[in-house]
């Protein structure tokens, strides 16, 4: 089911994908790391303890950590789909899980900005931020348990992840929205399109609808 689920946004080929207890994980190895990453992120920030602290946005120190924590993983994807370089399945895995963690501190401290302004009670310092770096252990140990629970688990956590990805990527350019300020409807709309974009890069049902269209304009000549 979750294979089914996420076919939309992986190519989730077997040659690169991870093998748990058995079993392929429903994304591949990038797909998995980068969804885990970005789920832990979000259950760390959003947890009870800690109250809406994944509303507030990061200090340049945080946001630096955030990004020396993406750029290994776009190094490697960059490498993988230009150059045909990159690394093996475990090597795309462990640099995807700091990628989709520092993706959700600049996506959510982003929103929280462009929401609600720079106010310093709303900051994430370093000190708050690197903690989360910390449980990325945690799915990394995860692939290595040699068990069907281990399997499903895993699994559905890809899925949510990939959820609360999307989910927090649609929010961002409607948290420009929010306000009546002309820049801040004009940026609005720009990283609505933005977001659209990506999405129809990404997401084979949105290649579909592109095609689609083409073949659609061509027949009535446009």
């Amino acid at each position: 089911m979750m294979h089914d689920f996420l076919q939309g946004i992986c190519h989730q080929l077997p040659a690169r994908t991870l093998v748990v207890a058995g079993v392929l994980l429903p994304a591949c190895a990038r797909c998995a790391g980068f969804y885990l990453g970005f789920l832990v992120a979000f259950l760390y920030y959003a947890f009870p303890a800690r109250p809406l602290r994944f509303l507030r946005h990061p200090s340049r120190g945080a946001v630096a950590l955030a990004a020396a924590a993406v750029v290994p993983g776009l190094i490697d994807t960059f490498a993988a789909n230009v150059t045909g370089g990159g690394l093996g399945n475990w090597g795309r895995y462990t640099l995807a899980l700091p990628m989709g963690w520092g993706s959700f501190v600049l996506l959510a401290g982003g929103t929280s900005f462009l929401r609600w302004g720079t106010p310093a009670a709303r900051r994430w310092g370093v000190r708050e931020v690197a903690p989360g770096l910390g449980l990325l252990i945690v799915p990394l140990l995860l692939v290595l348990v040699d068990g069907r629970g281990a399997a499903a688990l895993a699994g559905a956590a890809v899925a949510v992840g990939a959820v609360a990805y999307y989910a927090l990527l649609t929010y961002l350019p409607f948290a420009l929205f929010r306000h009546g300020k002309p820049w801040r409807l004009g940026w609005g709309a720009v990283l609505g399109v933005v977001c659209v974009a990506l999405a129809l890069a990404e997401m084979k049902w949105g290649l579909a609808v592109v095609a689609a269209a083409g073949a659609a304009g061509r027949r009535f000549g446009l």
